[in-house]
C-alpha cells in the first residue's frame, strides 16, 4: 500500500470516527516500514478519543521524536502534546533541541519558558529567560519581555535560597548581557512630513519598514510620520549584531520638514561601559542621504547557525521508541542502527509554482499620499529528481 493510499484511508476513518479502525491501520503501516510524520500525532489523538491509557499515548507522542528529529516545528508541537500529559521534562528537552536547531527564532524560547514556570524548573528558566530577552525588543513583545524579567527574578532568588550561587550569579550576567545591544540607529525631524529609514547591514540584509526583522539581527521598531512630534522618529534596533560597515539611507517620502533637517544618532554598546554615541544632522535634499558607520564588537558569529545544526543532526532515536523497537523490520529506524552509516530523516514540504504578488500599502501623515510597495515572486519548478531509500 502506497503512502498516499494510507493518508487517504486514515483521512476517510477520521471523518468517519472510527477511531479503533485509525489505531489499527496506522499501526499496520508503521510495522511494515510506511512511516510518516503525521502518523503519530493522530494515532495519539485517537487513542485518546477512543479512550485508550495515557501511558499508551504518551510512548506513542515520545516515538515520534525519531521522525522530527530535524525539523524544529514539528519538534515544538510535540513538546506541547507532552506537556498536556505533564512530561513537563521531556517537553522541555525537545523545546531545547528545537531552538539549538534554529537559534534565530524565538518560539523554542518562549514555550520554554512559560512551561518552567508551570513547573517551576528553573535550571530551564535560566537557559530560555535570557533568549527570550534578547528577542523582545521588538514593538508588541512588552509582555514577554516583562515574563522574562519575572520569571529570572524569581529563579535567582530560588537558586540564592538553595544555595547555588553559581547558577544565580551566571543567570544575573546573562540578564546583563541580553539587556545589551550592540546597535541603536534613530532617526529624528520636525514638522508634518515623513522620513523613511533603511539599514543595510553587512551580510546584505535591508532593515526597514518592509522588511522589519532580518537575519543579521536587525529589528525595525518604530515607522514614524507627522505632525504629532512624538511619532517624528525611526528606530532600528540590532542586539546582536554582525561585524562590519553598516549604511543608513534617509528617504524624504512626503511632506514638508522643519529646516529640511533631520537628526541621526548611531549608539553602540548600548547597556555596557564601552556605550558610545554619535549624532549627525542630516541635510535633505532631492536625493536619498546615506551614512555609513563601522560595529567592531558585533556579537553574531556568521555560520554559527549551521555548526549548531551540524551538532544537533547527530543526535541518535531514544531508546525504547517505536522506531528503534522496529529497526529489525526496517525503516528510518534500521538506518539509524547501522553503527558509523549515516542516516537521513526526510522532510516532505510543499513548493509553490506559478505568479504571487505582495503588496504594501502606507498613508502618510498627512494622509495626501499613499506608497505602494509592490513585491512579484515568479516560481517555476524546472527539474524533478526522485531517490529510493534503500531497506
Amino acid at each position: 500500500m502506497s503512502p498516499e493510499t494510507v493518508r487517504d484511508v486514515v483521512a476517510e476513518l477520521v471523518e468517519s470516527r472510527k477511531h479503533e479502525d485509525v489505531i489499527s491501520c496506522i499501526e499496520q503501516a508503521i510495522l511494515q516500514g510506511q512511516i510518516q510524520p503525521w502518523m503519530y500525532q493522530v494515532l495519539a489523538m485517537s487513542m485518546q478519543a477512543a479512550g485508550r491509557p495515557n501511558s499508551q499515548i504518551e510512548r506513542v507522542l515520545l516515538s515520534s521524536q525519531d521522525v522530527v528529529l530535524n525539523d524544529p516545528r514539528s519538534m515544538m508541537h510535540l513538546a506541547a502534546y507532552l506537556a498536556r500529559f505533564e512530561r513537563y521534562d521531556r517537553a522541555q528537552e525537545l523545546y531545547r533541541q528545537a531552538a539549538a536547531l534554529d537559534p534565530s527564532r524565538p518560539e523554542a524560547y518562549v514555550l520554554a519558558l512559560e512551561l518552567a514556570v508551570r513547573a517551576k524548573n528553573y535550571d530551564t528558566i535560566a537557559w530560555s529567560a535570557p533568549e527570550v530577552l534578547s528577542f523582545s525588543w521588538a514593538k508588541g513583545r512588552e509582555k514577554l519581555n516583562q515574563l522574562a524579567e519575572a520569571s529570572a527574578a524569581d529563579a535567582s532568588t530560588e537558586l540564592l535560597k538553595a544555595g547555588d550561587h553559581a547558577k544565580a550569579l551566571k543567570l544575573d550576567l546573562d540578564m546583563r548581557k541580553a539587556r545589551r545591544l550592540d546597535l541603536v540607529v534613530r532617526l529624528e525631524w520636525s514638522g508634518q512630513g515623513d522620513l523613511d529609514l533603511e539599514i543595510h547591514e553587512p551580510g546584505g540584509t535591508v532593515c526597514s519598514t518592509i522588511n522589519p526583522a532580518t537575519t543579521a539581527g536587525g529589528i525595525f521598531t518604530h515607522d514614524g510620520f507627522g505632525p504629532i512630534q512624538a511619532r517624528c522618529y525611526e528606530e532600528y534596533l540590532c542586539p546582536q549584531g554582525l561585524k562590519g560597515e553598516y549604511r543608513a539611507v534617509i528617504k524624504h517620502s512626503s511632506g514638508d520638514i522643519v529646516g529640511k533637517r533631520a537628526q541621526l544618532s548611531v549608539t553602540r554598546n548600548r547597556g555596557t561601559p564601552y556605550e558610545e554615541t554619535l549624532v549627525e544632522t542630516i541635510l535633505l535634499g532631492p536625493v536619498d542621504q546615506s551614512v555609513r558607520f563601522s560595529l567592531a564588537g558585533g556579537r553574531r558569529v556568521e555560520g554559527q547557525l549551521a555548526e549548531r545544526e551540524l551538532k544537533v543532526g547527530t543526535q541518535q532515536p531514544a531508546k525504547g521508541s517505536v522506531l528503534a523497537q522496529l529497526g529489525q523490520g526496517g525503516g528510518v529506524g534500521q538506518i539509524a542502527q547501522r553503527g558509523s552509516a549515516v542516516g537521513f530523516t526526510p522532510i516532505i514540504t510543499q513548493i509553490n509554482e506559478g505568479v504571487r504578488l505582495g503588496a504594501l500599502a502606507t498613508v502618510s501623515g498627512d494622509r495626501r499620499y499613499v506608497r505602494i510597495n509592490a513585491t512579484p515572486v515568479f516560481s517555476a519548478i524546472t527539474d524533478v529528481f526522485t531517490f529510493t531509500f534503500q531497506q
